[in-house]
């Protein structure tokens, strides 16, 4: 109920179901709670609704941005102390970490990103050509930090952000003082077996299909099938606002791009085990069978890692259960 209650003091927007939230059967809890993380922060995208946001409840400096040489990357900073850094997954951007700010920046300085191609950032036209692979928004990352002058960073990631985050400790070990992992996709972990192998063939195809409704320049389908892909139904399109809806086609030509350069293969099981910052992996507990399969698989192979389960949430994970995510991530980071 609580994020219910944030979503229509921003907006005004009530969730049709969120309110008969635990009435749901078991299939209905797991497709849910990623659905809710997406409602909250994209009803957020308008002008209005975000000032008023960062006014009244997370934000209270506007957003800001720096000049990493070939990009503008916008942001938002809360507190002092040890730098934490988000880093957001797809279809998505800093917003998704609102839940996140208040709490992590009492002890912190708490930085959310928006990586390279999201909004509010300058996004490229249909049809151009542009690098969206996990070492090129490392790149961004490492450079982001140098221009902020933070020599190394506890850098949490979701999904898309966590890769990133991971190519970020094999390639500059440096910077990283810690990882938190929310389900990064490493096919390198999950091929070789009839199960993993048959999981990445159906999420390759599903990206696929995906892909050919967007080059038809239906943005709506490719949506609706990206929706069915991660949550199980499209009827998350059909049951929020339209200004929601656009706010998910406002961050859709970078999550195509992955979905076409299909870069989850390119971090080795060598490299992984290569790495040496403490890291927490985070997996939800209704999550796909693709993501648990990763974040176990990732726990025997990262040499310093602990692996917990978040109960009551799939793949949204730090907003659909915030107060234990941000739990289970600044105990792990304040122990260190």
């Amino acid at each position: 109920m609580y994020i219910v209650y944030i979503c229509k003091g921003l907006s005004g927007i009530d969730i049709p179901f969120a309110k008969s939230y635990k009435t749901h059967s078991m299939n209905r809890l797991k497709f849910i709670p990623f659905l809710i993380l997406l409602l909250v922060f994209e009803a957020c995208k308008t002008k209005q609704s975000i000032n008023r946001f960062k006014t009244e409840s997370i934000y209270t400096d506007q957003t800001k941005s720096v000049d990493i040489g070939y990009e503008k990357i916008h942001y938002i900073e809360k507190g002092n102390g040890p730098p934490v850094i988000m880093v957001h997954g797809a279809i998505s951007d800093y917003d998704v970490w609102a839940l996140q700010m208040d709490t992590i920046a009492i002890n912190h300085r708490a930085i959310a990103i928006s990586r390279r191609n999201a909004w509010p950032n300058r996004q490229p036209e249909k049809g151009e050509s542009f690098d969206c692979s996990a070492e090129s928004h490392s790149n961004d990352l490492v450079k982001f930090m140098e221009a902020l002058d933070i020599p190394s960073a506890h850098l949490i990631g979701h999904s898309y952000g966590a890769m990133t985050i991971l190519r970020t400790a094999i390639d500059h070990p440096q910077k990283v003082r810690s990882l938190v992992l929310g389900e990064p996709i490493i096919e390198a972990l999950l091929s070789g077996s009839v199960k993993g192998d048959s999981l990445i063939t159906d999420f390759h195809n599903q990206m696929d299909v995906a892909t050919s409704l967007y080059e038809k320049g239906n943005k709506e389908e490719t949506i609706r099938h990206f929706l069915a892909t991660v949550l199980g139904s499209d009827e998350a399109y059909d049951a929020v606002p339209q200004k929601i809806r656009e706010g998910w086609k406002q961050n859709l030509v970078e999550t195509i791009c992955v979905s076409e350069n299909k870069d989850f293969a390119s971090i080795s099981r060598e490299e992984l085990e290569q790495i040496q910052a403490p890291t927490l992996l985070i997996k939800g507990e209704f999550s796909p069978a693709y993501l648990t399969l990763a974040s176990d698989s990732l726990n025997t192979v990262i040499p310093n890692s602990t692996l917990k389960i978040l109960p009551n949430a799939s793949h949204g994970l730090q907003g659909t259960n915030p107060s234990e995510f941000n739990r289970l991530s600044l105990t792990f980071i304040d122990d260190l």
